[in-house]
């Protein structure tokens, strides 16, 4: 018997080594402060994405792994509207490429930022590109360590 494994086994976070940090890409979906919670779990925060390149690292990775998916990362305007910072508070400094030119459009009710990463044939334009959405809505998401 020392071979059967139980049937509802836990399975453990899959971390990846890359673009000069670690990473997990959730395969399930959670609201903002739930993929914030998770993260923390696992010792761990939600994606801080601090350059161009770290997001087109990222987006480059997926496109490797066949991933194609939106996810939640740490950006937000919760305490400022319009005022985008990272989950460490910081200010973001730097200008990303916003989801079909029209995005951020929620105002007050679209607070969470994420990332489009991978290419859904629809929706290839839209590779490595931001949005915002309410913060509510169930996306999968990425911790970072």
């Amino acid at each position: 018997l020392a071979g059967i494994q139980p049937e509802h086994q836990e399975k453990s976070p899959h971390w990846v080594d890359v673009c000069g940090g670690s990473y997990l890409f959730s395969e399930d979906k959670k609201s903002w402060a739930d993929a914030v919670n998770q993260c923390e779990l696992y010792f761990s925060h939600l994606v801080q994405i601090d350059s161009m390149a770290e997001n087109f690292c990222l987006l480059e990775y997926a496109h490797t792994q066949g991933i194609a998916a939106s996810f939640w990362h740490s950006g937000n305007d919760i305490v400022s509207e319009g005022v985008y910072r990272q989950g460490d508070g910081k200010l973001l400094d730097w200008q990303p490429l916003w989801w079909d030119g029209v995005e951020p459009s929620g105002g007050t009710a679209d607070n969470c930022l994420g990332v489009h990463l991978g290419v859904y044939l629809e929706l290839s334009k839209n590779s490595g590109k931001w949005w915002d959405n309410p913060c509510n809505t169930m996306f999968n998401y990425i911790c970072e360590r």
